[in-house]
C-alpha cells in the first residue's frame, strides 16, 4: 500500500540497527616474492633451480607446498605462514598461483579465523568470492583489488540484517537495507547508514512507504550517520 512522500528517519528502522562501521576485510599476509629458500625438497632444472613439485621452507619459516616454475609458484599450492606466537596461526592459504601472486580460485585463512574463499588477481581478491568475518559477519559478491566493489550483500551478525546492492570501494553505496522482520529501507546509502534523499521504507505488513531520508539524532545524542 502506498502513502503520500514524507520525511524517513532512524527511528523507522528496528532498534537492533548497527550504529557502527561494518567489518572490512583485512589484507593477506605478504609471500616472499623472490625465491630465496632455506630449504627446497622437490627436483631441479638444469639450471639448478627448484622446479615441478616439491615444498619449499623459507628462511623466515614459512612452507610452501605445491608447484614451481622458473623458480616461481605457480599452478596449484599451499602457503603456511609462520605464526607471530606459538599455538597460534600465521595463516594459510590453498589455491592457484600465477608468478609467485595468489591467481585464480583460492581459500584464505586469516590468523584472525576469518576465512576468503573466491578469485584471486596479482594477490589481491578479485572477482567472485565470500569472506566470512570471525565476528560471524560475512559478505558474499564481486571484489576488486582487494575490496568489496559490484554486486554483493553483506551480512551483519550483531545488526541481524543484510545489506544488498552495489558496493564502491570496499562501501555499501545503493541497494536494499533488509531486516529479520521483514521490514526494508531502499536508497543511498553513505558510511553504513541511509544517506539523505529519496529512499523507500517497506513494512512487514507490506505496508510502503516513500519520502526523503532525514538525520535525526540517535539515543545519547549521536547524530544518526555514523
Amino acid at each position: 500500500v502506498g502513502s503520500s512522500p514524507r520525511a524517513l528517519d532512524h527511528s523507522m528502522a528496528p532498534k537492533a540497527a548497527p550504529k557502527g562501521k561494518k567489518e572490512e576485510a583485512p589484507p593477506p599476509p605478504e609471500e616472499p616474492t623472490e625465491e630465496k629458500y632455506g630449504e627446497w625438497k622437490g627436483a631441479f632444472n638444469e639450471q639448478g633451480l627448484p622446479e615441478g613439485k616439491g615444498e619449499a621452507v623459507y628462511p623466515n619459516g614459512d612452507v610452501y607446498t605445491g608447484e614451481i616454475l622458473h623458480n616461481q609458484r605457480q599452478g596449484f599450492g599451499k602457503y603456511v605462514w609462520k605464526a607471530a606466537e606459538e599455538g597460534k596461526s600465521g595463516g594459510v592459504y590453498e589455491g592457484g598461483y600465477e608468478s609467485n601472486k595468489k591467481n585464480g580460485k583460492g581459500l584464505m585463512k586469516y590468523p584472525d579465523n576469518g576465512t576468503y574463499d573466491g578469485q584471486w588477481k596479482d594477490g589481491l581478491r578479485q572477482g567472485q568470492g565470500t569472506f566470512k568475518y570471525p565476528n560471524g559477519d560475512w559478505y558474499k559478491g564481486q571484489w576488486h583489488q582487494g575490496k568489496k566493489s559490484g554486486e554483493g550483500t553483506y551480512f551483519s551478525y550483531t545488526g541481524s540484517c543484510w545489506y544488498m546492492g552495489q558496493w564502491v570501494e570496499g562501501n555499501f553505496e545503493k541497494g536494499e537495507w533488509k531486516f529479520k522482520d521483514g521490514s526494508c529501507y531502499k536508497g543511498e546509502f553513505k558510511n553504513g547508514r541511509p544517506a539523505p534523499g529519496e529512499g523507500i521504507f517497506l513494512f512487514p505488513n507490506g505496508n510502503q512507504l516513500n519520502g526523503k531520508w532525514v538525520e535525526a539524532p540517535l539515543e545519547g545524542g549521536e547524530e544518526g550517520q555514523t
